[in-house]
């Protein structure tokens, strides 16, 4: 079973499992809709306005997958040149490779980088479903997450393919996985261990994953 994340989030606030580019944010997502901007995972500064950001963009013409980083509150972001369907499962990867890349995939592919100079700093606070900027959380949409990885590498388009495929996150690169959590029934970290908080969530079908 996966998770409905409605109107709340899955968090760490102590402990971030990667901080700093390279990195690599991963999961399946489904949309009731293609209006609205559904956050799918961030990695923040619990307290101040720095992180980066993977999110269906919905209210964005296309309806990409967008990955952002963000620093002093300024976004930059880049964004699938396909987009997502509502109602249907999709896989969204944001690889942030340096402070002047980071490339957005939907479905392991349509991928499209954004060069903008952002480097966040601070970053302690991991995050399903929300977004958490200024010390306050965001105002989010039902949307429903599952299989959440993330690797303190830049993985390759091989690898984001994968993925895409129903590969599992700890199938890809291993040894760079830093966080990973199913989201089946349990919400728990099977990688690193963190402690998750939740609030705001309920069951709901899963992807197939292999």
């Amino acid at each position: 079973m996966a998770q409905t994340i409605a109107s709340g989030q899955i968090y760490n606030t102590s402990t971030a499992p990667a901080t700093a580019v390279p990195l690599t944010m991963a999961c399946w997502f489904n949309a009731p809709n293609i209006t609205g901007d559904f956050v799918l995972m961030a990695l923040n500064q619990f307290s101040g306005t720095n992180g980066f950001l993977m999110m269906a963009a919905g209210a964005t013409a296309g309806d990409p997958v967008r990955a952002g980083a963000s620093a002093g509150a300024s976004y930059a972001f880049a964004s699938s040149s396909t987009g997502y369907s509502a109602n249907t499962w999709t896989h969204a990867c944001g690889v942030f490779t340096t402070t002047t890349s980071r490339t957005a995939y939907i479905n392991g592919g349509s991928a499209a980088s954004n060069t903008t100079s952002r480097s966040p700093t601070g970053v302690d606070t991991v995050i399903v479903g929300n977004n958490r900027t200024g010390g306050a959380w965001g105002s989010t949409a039902t949307v429903i997450i599952a299989e959440v990885g993330i690797w303190n590498v830049a993985l390759n388009a091989d690898e984001i393919a994968a993925l895409a495929k129903g590969f599992r996150p700890d199938q890809i690169r291993p040894q760079s996985l830093r966080f990973y959590t199913p989201l089946v029934r349990e919400i728990i970290d099977v990688r690193g261990g963190l402690a998750l908080t939740t609030a705001g969530i309920t069951v709901a079908t899963h992807p197939r994953i292999y």
